[in-house]
């Protein structure tokens, strides 16, 4: 792969042979790459060749001389941020008592060291929205006591992480060549922290850890620990998502394929339905930090590195994982699920790697909650799959709001239905990666349109439906 630009990559290939020059390389594109590719055939073209992939709709044959394929990913209107495109007003604010829940939040007891790597990225990146909103004057207006307090309190968090004195440190594993929790040293088991030790999840686990250090970043950038911290944060971002061939201490991007577009959640062991993919949106939380981390440090081409993947990801997943009722790429049978599962190379399964129920299965397509998830999920594809399955569920039929899993639900119940969710999530129980505060000030901003999709009529006409 070539990254020409923030918004264009290339795939190349190498060959040999005289009809290569003369003819071309004739190579298979995904339905992804079509919608992007410059002077793509299509499955409409005249003589196109055609090819059923397992789980990736039709492929279509490419033909060029030159070897190579330019693609593009162009941005919205909409920039990539930290807050929301549309923050809640004061007003709104003031309806739904958002300060004195921060307070309360802020003011709770905070801890970290869990002893998982996952659940602590988690749990940091919580901490550090609260933050985020505690710098919104929407929310706070001019008082910076509470910011203060939040940001005091992040920083002694941080600092087992910044050094590397968690219960459970980070060690440099020298036969992949990455860093892995020493948990599965210790444990003597691969499978200890879902699998980190044999390279699962790194993208999932690091990205929570690479969004909240941008955000302390943002809010903080003086605070004398920070050097340690930008130390750890570049560690972890080679670790994933190194782009140089040239760096002897870490692969050229572990997990992410150029060309399916999206990250593999297991790492080095064999699958025997190929590798997979289950949770997008913390696949795209990886991407969003990397973005953010680049922007914060001042480091224009991994910003503009960490925009063009996130923008290339969240296209797959809304190709491909979130499925809308015109869906093509799957049968006609399974689109009625709208979310794909857990998606191997060789088959799609609506399920989870930890439970059966429906609200496991699609709201591990909605963690963490933030501003970013727009860009993957359509007002259209939100509709849809609470319309036919969501608002079905006895989670949300029920009148118990304990099930910490309906407060995701009802975030992205807010997207289609604000005054609804406002009034639920006020009681509602909280999923350990969210507090009650965050959740408010995301379900009380309006959806921007992040994704349109646009048609040229026979007159040449331009018509715009926003997704």
């Amino acid at each position: 792969v070539s990254v020409q630009s923030r918004t264009s990559y290339s795939l190349d290939w190498e060959t040999e042979g005289s009809s290569c020059d003369s003819t071309g390389l004739l190579h298979f594109a995904l339905p992804h790459q079509v919608e992007v590719m410059n002077g793509a055939t299509t499955t409409q073209s005249k003589g196109a060749i055609v090819l059923h992939s397992s789980t990736r709709g039709d492929m279509v044959a490419q033909v060029t001389t030159s070897g190579s394929w330019l693609l593009t990913e162009d941005e919205a209107d909409e920039e990539v941020d930290f807050y929301p495109s549309n923050k809640p007003s004061a007003d709104v604010v003031s309806q739904v008592n958002l300060l004195p829940t921060l307070q309360s939040d802020i003011n709770s007891d905070w801890s970290l060291d869990t002893g998982s790597w996952y659940y602590n990225g988690k749990a940091y990146q919580k901490y550090a929205s609260l933050c985020l909103m505690a710098a919104d004057s929407s929310v706070v207006g001019d008082d910076t006591t509470l910011l203060r307090t939040c940001l005091s309190k992040l920083e002694a968090l941080v600092g087992p992480f910044v050094n590397n004195t968690m219960s459970v440190p980070l060690v440099y594993e020298t036969s992949y060549k990455g860093i892995v929790t020493s948990q599965i040293f210790t444990a003597n088991d691969v499978n200890v922290e879902f699998g980190n030790g044999v390279y699962n999840d790194h993208h999932y686990h690091y990205g929570y850890w690479v969004t909240a250090s941008a955000i302390l970043k943002k809010l903080d950038p003086s605070w004398p620990g920070m050097a340690q911290l930008e130390t750890m944060v570049w560690t972890l971002l080679r670790d994933v998502v190194n782009p140089s061939s040239d760096d002897q201490y870490f692969p050229k991007f572990r997990h992410f394929s150029w060309y399916l577009g999206h990250s593999y959640s297991h790492g080095v062991t064999p699958m025997a339905d190929g590798k997979d993919e289950e949770s997008t949106s913390e696949d795209v939380n990886f991407f969003y930090g990397m973005k953010l981390w680049g922007q914060v440090s001042g480091n224009k081409a991994v910003e503009d590195l960490g925009s063009l993947m996130l923008r290339l990801n969240a296209r797959t997943v809304r190709t491909y994982f979130l499925m809308t009722s015109d869906n093509t790429i799957h049968p006609p049978q399974f689109v009625p699920n709208h979310v794909t599962g857990i998606f191997f190379d060789n088959k799609a399964d609506y399920a989870t790697w930890f439970g059966p129920e429906k609200y496991c299965i699609h709201g591990i397509q909605m963690i963490p909650v933030s501003p970013i998830n727009g860009l993957a999920r359509t007002v259209t594809f939100v509709k849809e799959e609470w319309d036919d399955i969501l608002s079905k569920e006895a989670i949300v039929t029920g009148g118990d709001t304990t099930n910490a899993w309906l407060s995701l639900l009802l975030v992205n119940q807010a997207v289609i239905n604000q005054a609804d969710a406002l009034t639920k999530l006020a009681t509602a129980t909280m999923d350990d990666g969210l507090t009650r505060s965050w959740a408010l000030y995301n379900a009380a901003s309006p959806q921007p349109t992040m994704y349109v999709e646009a048609e040229i009529g026979a007159g040449g006409e331009i018509s715009v439906t926003p997704r």
